[in-house]
């Protein structure tokens, strides 16, 4: 009995809970929502808008926070915002590098007075003068640059700010684009600067084959002249063997088997016969010219 009154008095405890956390969440969500703008509202927040008035500062002093600027401009008058817009991140990331200096610098700034005449007093009196203050202090030396900016409110600032954004964006966007398009003509022009650079390797190739078969047609027929006259001077050599065999064979047939009658040798002329053939040829020649005087002496 003992167990099933703890088991009862553990459920009842569990239920509670779930009841109470089911109240805080409610709560929770009736405090976010928002409720609706009235008129009065809507024209009180449009009075104390038309109160303010802005200051802009065209130089921050070297890394001065927005909460020091605050406290320097409250001593005269309520300020409402304020905002500084920091250096570009690469100077920063410049500087931490090379001289390890990590803290924030803001190049320009827009601070809210509620009042009007506060805003203009300051920029009046404050601009071109020194900060001031104890003389050990850092921005001691360092001088106001403070301008008042007529029938320019914060809601405008804002504005300013998203167009400025906006703009920024849509710059990063041309040039991320153009990015893309100057890549991929690059690509391109890489492609075709390959596929010319092929066509050449290709033609360089068939005019080496060429050439190698040019070169190779020359030499086969080269090597066939060669051997045509090889073949041509062994047929002529062929040609005299057989035409000196022939006529060894006919002399040693004629040698062998002779056909004609032999005949002795004449003895040789001496010079003693020689002479006398010529003497007979003289008196044969006197006996003509003697002959001839006769017949001329006895006409005949």
């Amino acid at each position: 009995m003992t167990d099933i009154s703890e088991m009862n008095m553990n459920s009842t405890n569990n239920v509670n809970n779930m009841n109470n956390k089911n109240d805080t969440n409610n709560k929770n969500n009736t405090s976010k929502i928002v409720k609706p703008l009235t008129s009065e509202k809507l024209k009180k927040f449009e009075k104390e808008q038309n109160k303010t008035g802005l200051v802009y500062l065209s130089r921050i002093p070297p890394f001065m926070k927005p909460s020091k600027i605050k406290h320097l401009l409250s001593r005269y008058g309520e300020i409402g915002r304020a905002y500084l817009v920091p250096e570009d991140h690469k100077i920063r990331e410049r500087r931490a590098k090379y001289r390890g200096d990590r803290r924030q610098n803001y190049t320009e700034g827009w601070i809210e007075f509620l009042d009007k005449k506060v805003a203009k007093n300051v920029a009046s009196t404050l601009n071109t003068q020194p900060i001031g203050g104890k003389k050990r202090s850092y921005y001691y030396d360092d001088l106001w640059n403070i301008k008042y900016l007529p029938k320019f409110k914060w809601n405008h600032l804002t504005e300013q700010i998203a167009y400025e954004n906006a703009m920024r964006t849509k710059r990063l966007q041309a040039e991320i684009s153009q990015g893309h398009r100057e890549n991929k003509e690059y690509i391109k022009k890489v492609e075709k600067a390959k596929m010319l650079q092929n066509i050449e390797n290709k033609k360089q190739r068939k005019t080496t084959e060429n050439d190698d078969a040019q070169d190779s047609t020359f030499v086969e027929d080269k090597g066939k002249r060669k051997r045509n006259e090889n073949d041509e001077d062994e047929k002529e050599d062929q040609k005299k063997f057989q035409q000196n065999k022939r006529t060894i064979t006919s002399i040693s047939t004629e040698v062998n088997n002779p056909k004609y009658r032999k005949f002795k040798q004449r003895k040789i002329v001496t010079n003693g016969v020689v002479e006398e053939i010529k003497q007979i040829n003289e008196f044969k020649s006197t006996s003509s010219k003697f002959k001839g005087i006769i017949n001329k002496v006895f006409g005949k």
